[in-house]
Order: C-alpha cells, then sequence, then structure tokens
C-alpha cells in the first residue's frame, strides 16, 4: 500500500514534528513521482529522484534507480515534483496594511524581513530576489540564506535602490540612494559593488499613472553615469521604467532589464529591438498591477488562492471594506482595464519574442499579501497567455538564468541543486494547483509547508 510522504517521514523520523520541519538526510529518494520540468519536455511518471546531500544525484524509473544504502525513501505516488519557485521582485514585508505611515510600535524591519523570508519558503518559494533594503541587512539576510541548512529561500537582490530627491521611492523609509550629479551615482554603484550587490537597481519613472501627479524624474547624466559603472564594476542594471517612453529611454542607455512590466501602453518594434539587444530582462510584477486596477477583487482572488487561511481574515476584509478602497486609491490612483489589457498583451509578445521573462511581485506593496500574490503571479501569466509550462519556466529556469545560475537552479535534473517543490496536483492541468503544496525541499532539507508557515507568523 502506497504511503504519503507525510506518512514516511514520521516513521523513518519521530522528530519530524520539530520547529521548522526539518529533515536532513544524508540522502533521500522521491519514489513514484512525476517529474515536471519547465523546458516544454512531457511530464514524466512513475520516477525516482534520488538526493545526496544538498543535490539531485539521479534521475529514472522508479525500481530502476540506484538507491543509495540507509536512504529515506519517500512514496510519492500521485505527487509531482517542480523546480523550486522564485520570485524576482520582493521587498520582505506583508503588504497588509493599508497605504500609509508606519504604525507605532511596528517591529524592527530587519526581523520582519527575515521571518518574511523564512514563510516563503512555505509557500513553494526557494529563491528570492529584493529589489532594496539597507544593505547591512541585505548582506546578513543573503549570507544566512545562502546555508542550505538555513531554513529560508536562497536570497539575492540589489541592496539598496537608486532614485532621486523627490522622486518615486525617496522617503527615509525606503533608504534609497539619491544622487545629483553623475559623480556621486558612480560612488554609490561601487559602495553596492562592495557590499556584494547581485545587480543595481535605478528608478526612472515619474509615476504619472492611475491619475496621480507627475514626480521628479533622473536626470540622463546620472541615469547613464549608474549604467556606465555598474558595467565598469561587472553588475548589471536593471531599471525601475513601468511606462514605455521611460524604459525604452532606459534600455537605449544600456539598462540590463525592467524590474517592472510595462503597463501604460503597448509595447513595439523598437522596445523589442532594445530589450533584445541589450539581452535584456522583463520582470512581469501583474500582482502590482492588478491590485492597483481593482483591490477588492484583487485579494478576493488571494483568500480563494490561501487554502491554508495563512493570512488573517482581518486582512482581507480590510481591502475589501469600501473605506479600505478609498484609502487604497487615494495613495495608488486606479490602473484601467486598458493598462491591464496592454500589460497582458505586453507579456504575451515579450516572451514571444524570446525576451528573458522572469516571475516578480512588488510584494510589500499594500495589498500585495506576502505568500498568496506570488503564487497568483503565475495564474495571471496564465491569463495573459502563456501555457502553464511557460508560466512555470518564468519562476524556475528563467530566474536561474537571471541570477547566472541554470547550472544548480531552474530544472529538476542530475547534478543540480534540490530544491524542489512536491505538489498535491499537477500544475500543467491547471495553473493553480501550485497551491498544494505538500512538501519543499531546499538543498536537500525537506519541509512541511504547513508547520514551515505556523512557526513564521
Amino acid at each position: 500500500m502506497t504511503r504519503t510522504i507525510g506518512a514516511v517521514l514520521l516513521v523513518l523520523f519521530p522528530g519530524f514534528l520539530a520547529a521548522q520541519q526539518q529533515v536532513v538526510a544524508r540522502s533521500a529518494v522521491l519514489n513514484h513521482v512525476t517529474v515536471i520540468n519547465p523546458t516544454g519536455a512531457p511530464p514524466q511518471g512513475d520516477m525516482a529522484v534520488v538526493i545526496t546531500g544538498n543535490r539531485i544525484t539521479a534521475i529514472g524509473r522508479a525500481g530502476g534507480v540506484r538507491v543509495p544504502s540507509g536512504a529515506q525513501i519517500i512514496e510519492a505516488s500521485g505527487k509531482f515534483v517542480i523546480p523550486g519557485l522564485a520570485d524576482m521582485h520582493h521587498h520582505l514585508e506583508s503588504g497588509f496594511s493599508l497605504p500609509g505611515p508606519p504604525a507605532p510600535g511596528r517591529e524592527a524591519p530587519s526581523d520582519v524581513w527575515k521571518r518574511n523570508l523564512a514563510q516563503m519558503l512555505g509557500w513553494g518559494f526557494t529563491t528570492i530576489f529584493s529589489t532594496g533594503m539597507e544593505l547591512k541587512d541585505f548582506t546578513r539576510l543573503r549570507d544566512a540564506a545562502s546555508d542550505d541548512a538555513a531554513a529560508l529561500p536562497r536570497f539575492f537582490g540589489v541592496g539598496r535602490a537608486i532614485t532621486v530627491k523627490g522622486g518615486h521611492a525617496s522617503e527615509p523609509n525606503f533608504g534609497s540612494y539619491l544622487p545629483d550629479a553623475p559623480d556621486e551615482a558612480r560612488a554609490y554603484v561601487r559602495d553596492l559593488k562592495l557590499a556584494g550587490a547581485d545587480t543595481i537597481k535605478f528608478i526612472y519613472d515619474d509615476r504619472a499613472r492611475g491619475g496621480r501627479p507627475p514626480v521628479p524624474v533622473m536626470k540622463a547624466e546620472v541615469m547613464q553615469a549608474i549604467i556606465a559603472e555598474a558595467h565598469i564594476q561587472g553588475l548589471r542594471a536593471y531599471v525601475h521604467a513601468p511606462n514605455l517612453h521611460q524604459a525604452k529611454d532606459a534600455l537605449r542607455a544600456g539598462a540590463d532589464g525592467l524590474v517592472h512590466a510595462v503597463v501604460n501602453a503597448p509595447v513595439d518594434d523598437e522596445f523589442i529591438g532594445l530589450m533584445k539587444k541589450n539581452r535584456a530582462v522583463y520582470i512581469t510584477t501583474h500582482s502590482l498591477f492588478n491590485a492597483f486596477a481593482d483591490v477588492a477583487a484583487w485579494v478576493r482572488r488571494l483568500e480563494a488562492l490561501d487554502e491554508r487561511g495563512v493570512v488573517p481574515k482581518d486582512v482581507y476584509e480590510r481591502f475589501k471594506s469600501p473605506e479600505g478602497v478609498k484609502r487604497y486609491y487615494s495613495v495608488y490612483g486606479v490602473v484601467t482595464k486598458d493598462q491591464l489589457q496592454f500589460l497582458a498583451n505586453n507579456a504575451r509578445r515579450v516572451f514571444d519574442a524570446g525576451i528573458l521573462v522572469v516571475a516578480g511581485t512588488d510584494t510589500t506593496v499594500s495589498g500585495v499579501l506576502l505568500g498568496p500574490s506570488s503564487q497568483m503571479e503565475l495564474v495571471l501569466l496564465v491569463e495573459s497567455g502563456l501555457t502553464t509550462t511557460e508560466a512555470l519556466r518564468t519562476a524556475t529556469l528563467n530566474a536561474a538564468t537571471m541570477l547566472g545560475r541554470e547550472k544548480d537552479l531552474g530544472t529538476v535534473e542530475t547534478a543540480k541543486l534540490a530544491d524542489l517543490v512536491v505538489l498535491d496536483a499537477n500544475p500543467l492541468a491547471d495553473i493553480r494547483n501550485i497551491r498544494k503544496v505538500h512538501r519543499v525541499i531546499k538543498g536537500g532539507v525537506i519541509y512541511d509547508p504547513a508547520q514551515v508557515l505556523a512557526g513564521n507568523r
């Protein structure tokens, strides 16, 4: 008789229900599992995936693979294994509060960031890319998460963002650099390099969408200095520029990618040409713009996806209430239905052009709720016209490629790191099945998502 993964873990490891739900085994086998890769190859049923230490050491037909002596055998008939998921635009706060000043008595950001990073593991995300935080906290979290035994997703990011005084994300709580001149901008890029930032992020956006008044935009010579110095330092420079004309300005200056999709207009041939010339990355953040379009409808969709009820009920009610909706749009304005259609069409066109499309949410923005928004991003990409396989690729292999880690991450293959998600249902049949997370494996360590989420609230 087939046993579930949970039953086997309890038999083999009586202490499995300890904190973090962590099982460290010298070797383990996911037996009779269906392997799904985001490459377009057909799913492989009745397979055995052998994990030794932190890596996948063999994949083959169940019963036909050599099982290491003493290996933990996990009977997984009826389960589906995919690569660990990635959210490549994240700020590690919850998004639970309505927009406005921080509440009195708020916890220290560093404590919140680590707990929220840990919680993302329970949602099936083994890689997170931060698009802005204090350098000391970025470095601390990155170093902690690099340990395979740490119950944290792998963590990468930009360190501090670079913007302009009075511009988007220039308020003190964002901690952004605010250079006035090219030399100052270059110095900040060098600081980020020394701190170990994986890439540079700068903001080139007047924020004139949704009825909001424009804000100052970085001078062209400062933008050019950021990109040039990043390249001298061996770093890529990504731009926050959701408006088409500003995105093209940044790409003409040599930007290596967009941390947001283009939302205000259809992308054109020039944009596609610039993206391809620069080998640029296109990070989607459809979650953000769908929240801005209809926050009440948005959180209802998140609530339906949140099967375990992880997000407190009062959070959903807050954003659905007439008072909450009014307050929300008084700050953010409203993304129109036409703009949402641009967003969807642009995703399909950019993907079809062979540009690297990568899933990200902008979690931390009010209403872009920690956890379900990252899963919903893939649902939105399928609704935009991507296939389920293509949507999975944006959060797995494409994310690994963006990081230059495709030799280690992004597919279920021999010799790659054992960063995996075991699902109770087939995500290719319905992308919403990514919410049915049975187990998460990071660096060969197996976690029960329910217990991870409960332990990090």
